[in-house]
């Protein structure tokens, strides 16, 4: 049995299954809908793009917000940025010390 919800194979699932659903469900209904507008109300063909770019725009918009919250909920670090603090030690640099520096005795 997993330990938590984060690795349950089915919360994954439905994780995945949900970055579709925010992917695709924008983009089909204003272009079914632009279509239909365009269709039923007669309105010039240029609004077929019209309603492509706003659902391509709501589309990117709700994903990118859906995927900062992923991260922010996955997120071990303690700061909460998605961005885990790297911890090295100064003498990694070794190399650029080489010739930056003048060599001891």
């Amino acid at each position: 049995m997993a330990k938590n919800k984060k690795d349950n194979p089915v919360a994954v699932y439905a994780v995945a299954s949900q970055i579709a659903f925010i992917v695709l469900s924008p983009l089909l209904v204003f272009v079914i809908g632009g279509t239909w507008l365009v269709d039923k109300l007669g309105w010039p063909d240029f609004m077929n793009i019209v309603f492509v770019i706003i659902g391509i725009t709501t589309m990117s918009c709700g994903a990118f917000n859906y995927l900062k919250k992923l991260i922010a909920m996955y997120d071990s670090s303690e700061s909460g940025t998605g961005a885990s603090e790297i911890k090295h030690d100064a003498r990694d640099h070794d190399y650029y010390d080489k010739y930056t520096k003048k060599k001891r005795l």
